[in-house]
């Protein structure tokens, strides 16, 4: 079998990717960035590539496609969202199968997606562009609270909400400093920088996890993300919902898929998130054309359903036949993941209650990505996680009850 590039994993401690490609005889060949240390040997890894992804994409593109076939490569793909264009112009320029790049470049511009599902009918929040951070006079007609974005960040990076027409400009002006100084290294070159400004949902978020096929839109898992209120919608859970025939969930489902076709997504993975309005109607919010979380939706699809995410979309490719899937799979488990919550910031100390969390006979692997001494500053700005709590349940309601165990458990000591 021909071997497969993997694009800028972000962490090598989240190792299910890897884990997956071994036990599917998969051999990788780990591309990292110039402004990265070469990565820590991980499981099916043979080899490693260093290449200007995000500084130089074009001269990466050129040596890429040079050192191919000497390489054995077979194929191309990323988990991470910064590299998703590069990831679907390699696979171009070889000729594997990957996503278009303009579809690439849909997923990876908040604005040019909303514009995508305003044009295809989906229910989504009013929006509007900003890129001059002291013109507003286009985002008083959406009201207020507002939710403020950077136009290519990734997870919840920058975010923040305005709930007064007071503080709105200089929240404008707090998120356009996050895109400038942190995010500016993974924009599309080719896109105008700026900022989108969407109208606030107050129900709670999910998230779908979709692979894509020639048979369609296949639903793998759908996800409960809690209700993260703002002013900077730091995430907190991921719990796996087994209930696929609930109507909310049903709905949810039939939005993801549409969502997904919005874009142009042909193949391979699709992490869609949603959100309710008042009256428990799901909105389409974003779409990451990937596995989610860094292999953590693997984890969560692999757990809860035996199925191997991962292998699906490195299958896929690396140009092989997938196994015929249903429309949604069917959870025997309950998969979840804890995002530590960071409760404040300044200078990391240690964790209080890990121990404790580590003995829990429903605890699955705990993932801790924080150092002593390492510095957390105020959102907007985005220190990283502080870890990952991943557990597997018998049901919903021991999934919640080891959620809220973990809230009164495990905290995060401070040095100020």
């Amino acid at each position: 079998m021909k071997k497969l590039a993997l694009v800028c994993h972000r962490s090598a401690k989240l190792s299910f990717v890897f884990e997956a490609a071994q036990a599917a005889g998969i051999e990788l060949v780990l591309i990292y960035d110039t402004t990265e240390s070469a990565p820590a040997q991980l499981p099916a890894v043979t080899s490693t590539w260093q290449l200007p992804v995000f500084d130089e994409p074009q001269v990466a593109l050129e040596a890429f496609a040079a050192g191919v076939e000497e390489r054995g490569i077979g194929g191309v793909m990323t988990v991470r969202e910064e590299a998703i264009i590069w990831t679907a112009l390699a696979a171009k320029k070889i000729g594997t199968p990957g996503i278009a790049p303009e579809v690439a470049a849909l997923a990876r511009n908040k604005y040019l997606m909303r514009q995508a599902f305003a044009e295809a009918g989906l229910r989504s929040p009013g929006f509007r562009y900003i890129d001059n951070p002291e013109d507003l006079s286009q985002v008083h007609a959406l009201g207020l609270p507002l939710v403020i974005k950077p136009l290519s960040g990734w997870s919840s990076t920058g975010v923040m909400l305005a709930r007064s027409a007071e503080e709105l400009p200089g929240l404008i002006k707090a998120v356009w400093d996050v895109q400038s100084k942190d995010l500016a290294r993974f924009y599309d070159q080719n896109k105008a920088v700026g900022l989108v400004v969407e109208q606030y949902l107050p129900g709670k978020e999910f998230v779908v996890e979709c692979f894509v096929d020639i048979e369609g839109v296949h639903v793998l898992a759908v996800g409960d993300k809690g209700q993260p209120e703002g002013p900077w919608f730091e995430e907190t859970i991921y719990r796996q919902r087994r209930d696929i025939d609930d109507p909310l969930i049903v709905a949810l489902c039939e939005a993801a898929r549409e969502g997904v076709k919005a874009l142009g997504i042909t193949m391979g993975a699709a992490h869609v998130e949603l959100r309710l309005d008042a009256r428990q109607q799901p909105y389409v919010i974003e779409i990451g054309a990937r596995i989610g979380g860094s292999g953590v939706s693997h984890f969560v699809v692999e757990q809860s359903t035996g199925v191997s995410f991962a292998k699906l979309c490195m299958t896929a490719a690396l140009g092989l036949p997938t196994p015929a899937l249903p429309d949604v799979l069917p959870a025997a488990r309950v998969a979840a993941n804890y995002i530590i919550p960071l409760r404040g910031d300044g200078r990391f100390s240690g964790f209080s209650g890990l121990d404790k969390v580590e003995q829990h006979p429903e605890t699955a692997r705990v993932v801790t990505f924080f150092e002593a001494g390492h510095i957390s500053p105020p959102p907007p700005a985005f220190g990283g996680y502080p870890g990952f709590i991943f557990s597997v349940h018998a049901s919903d309601e021991a999934a919640n009850a080891y959620h809220q165990w973990l809230d009164d458990t495990l905290s995060i000591i401070w040095n100020q």
